[in-house]
Formats: C-alpha cells, structure tokens, sequence
C-alpha cells in the first residue's frame, strides 16, 4: 500500500510523499525503510531517532513534539487512535488465514452432527450427535466438540479446545488452544461428612465476537446458563465460576478469577490476578487493579484496587503512606522519647 492509500482508507492525516510505498510493518528496531512502524507514547520518542524506518503511525499530539530534523525526509500518518491503525495494518499484511473447506479422514465425526460445507475440520477433532458447526468455521486438531454443542460462523477453535455439551460458542469467536468451555461448576454440598455433588445442567453461552485465551476455563452454569457477552476478550489461564453473566466488551487478564453467580457489566477491565467473592455485581465501566480481591458490589463507572477494594486515588494515597512506615515509626519513637525527656523535668 502507499502511505496515501493507508491515510484514505482509514482517514487519516498523512504528513509526506503520500505515494511513499509501505510494503510492511515492523518493530522499530527491526524495520527496514519500507516498513510501517507505531509510535503511539512519548516514551518510545527514542525508537524514532533509531529506527530505518521512513514511516511511522502517530497522533498529531505526538508529532508536534519531535524536533524538526526528524520529520525530514519521512513519512507520519495521523490518527485519533493510532494504535487501531496500526492494527488494522497489520492485519493487510498478515491476513488471517480463511477456512479450506473439508473433514479430515482422521476426524470423528457423529452422523447426526451437523456440519456446514464451508468449514475445515482437522485430523483427530471429535465432534458428538446433534452438534452444529457453521459456515467457515475451522477446528483445529485435537478439537473436542461435544453432544448438542453449536459453534457458531466464521469461529476458530484452536489445537486441544474443548466444548462441553449443549455449550453455544457465536459467531466469530476465537478459543485458544486448551481452553474448556462448560465444564462442571465447583458445586458441592455436605452431606453427613461427605462433598455431595450438585449436578450442574445448565450451559455456558458465548456471544458473538468473544476470544477465549489458552488454558482457560468457563464453567457451565448449575441450572441458569453462564454467559460472556458480545466483543469481550478472555485472557490465557482465566476462570469463569458457573452462572456467572459478564457484560460486552469486557477485558479479563491472565489470572483474573470470577466466583461464581457472579453479575459483571458492559465494558469491565479486571487486570491480572484479580479476582471477585461470588454473588456480587459489578456495574458498567468498570477498572479493577491487579491483584484486587473484589468482596462487595462494584457500582459503574469507578476504578479500584487493593483488598479491600479502594478509590484508586485513595488506594496510591494510602500506598504512598504504607511506603513511609518505617520513617514515621522512627519519628514516633524519637517524639516518645523527647516527650519523656521533658515529662522528666517537669516532675523535677
């Protein structure tokens, strides 16, 4: 693509020889003159002084800022959200690959499943009665689709993905490699000394748009269903507890734990190692801290952190204070001892 091209196709400003010629895009320290490259923080100026590269993705913000001298003889596209750019050329010129259409000999395939014409179904994926796979998607080997299961269009399911029976997985989904779908949710009841399993016949639902990382897990509900909402994206090693309901657009990272019967809104970032107390809910536009152990509802639009969970302004406040412990211990014994000093001389 040329550089004019790029700046009409996503309208964006372009600053430079707009037939310059993008034949790729490129880690600033690898790139080569052709290659497009980001700089989208002002951290990350001095890759730009370092780099071959002749074009580079920004923000006007980001332009005024460099000297002079090195916006001479390159190329700058201009964009509201150069980051979005960025990936969308990254995807022209590492398209994702489409479905070859067709059904390994190796594969075990129920004959009363159903499966679209369009779809490529690999060596050694299983798939049970009454499942349904849709048009172009594709199942990688090792793929375990069970009874009553839909996978949904255009959905990728990676080497060793597993989805439990009468589990739905939308259209457009992408399940990594390991990750379970609709296993058992953890309920157990004592009865006279001994865990007595509660059987869990609900589902888990995954709406369209949803991307599931390697090795995590999404419980199936006890007789509600569990259900991730439209667009939200799950990190690898993430647990989802059984009757759980987690909004759109939401963004759970690596080692995130979500108890279960547990209500997450619209557009909720849990960061890594997070986790919630079951049968809560947490509202819209939410942002909760790593590591935080969130215990009580949640309402919308605030950011958290810490255990308890705290206003993140109050939680660096309070942070900063624990920093200076020992400095204010120190402070507090020598007050104590001036303050014996003169009770002394005053009983004198």
């Amino acid at each position: 693509m040329t550089a004019g091209e790029v700046s009409q196709k996503f309208k964006a400003e372009i600053i430079g020889d707009p037939g310059f010629l993008i034949d790729g895009v490129a880690d600033p320290a690898l790139a080569h003159p052709h290659s497009a490259c980001l700089i989208a923080s002002e951290q990350y100026l001095g890759s730009l002084k370092k780099s071959q590269s002749k074009c580079w993705i920004t923000n006007q913000k980001l332009f005024k800022s460099l000297d002079e001298n090195l916006k001479s003889d390159k190329v700058f596209i201009l964009a509201d959200n150069p980051f979005a750019l960025f990936a969308h050329l990254i995807s022209h010129f590492f398209p994702t690959p489409k479905a070859r259409a067709g059904i390994s000999q190796k594969a075990d395939i129920h004959p009363e499943a159903t499966i679209h014409p369009t779809a490529q179904i690999e060596a050694f994926v299983s798939i049970g009665a009454k499942a349904q796979v849709g048009a172009h998607v594709i199942l990688h080997s090792g793929v375990w689709v069970g009874e009553g299961a839909v996978i949904g269009e255009g959905s990728v399911l990676y080497s060793g993905a597993k989805i439990y029976h009468r589990c739905i997985v939308g259209k457009r989904n992408v399940i990594h490699a390991g990750a379970v779908i609709g296993s058992d949710g953890f309920g157990f009841i004592k009865n006279k000394g001994v865990n007595e399993k509660i059987p869990q016949v609900g589902r888990a639902i995954l709406h369209d748009d949803v991307e599931v990382g390697a090795n995590s897990a999404i419980d199936r509900g006890t007789l509600d269903d569990t259900v991730i909402g439209e667009g939200t994206k799950i990190d690898n090693l993430v647990q989802v507890g059984h009757n759980s309901k987690i909004g759109k657009q939401g963004i759970f990272c690596a080692f995130v734990g979500v108890s279960g019967n547990t209500i997450v809104g619209d557009n909720v970032l849990m960061a890594g190692q997070s986790a919630t107390k079951g049968h809560l809910q947490i509202g819209d536009n939410v942002s909760v801290g790593g590591k935080t152990g969130v215990t009580k509802d949640l309402p919308s639009n605030v950011v958290v952190k810490g255990n308890p969970p705290q206003p993140l302004n109050e939680y660096l406040r309070t942070r900063a204070l624990y920093l200076r412990l020992p400095e204010i211990y120190k402070r507090l014994l020598r007050l104590e001892e001036k303050l014996g000093d003169n009770s002394g001389e005053q009983k004198s």
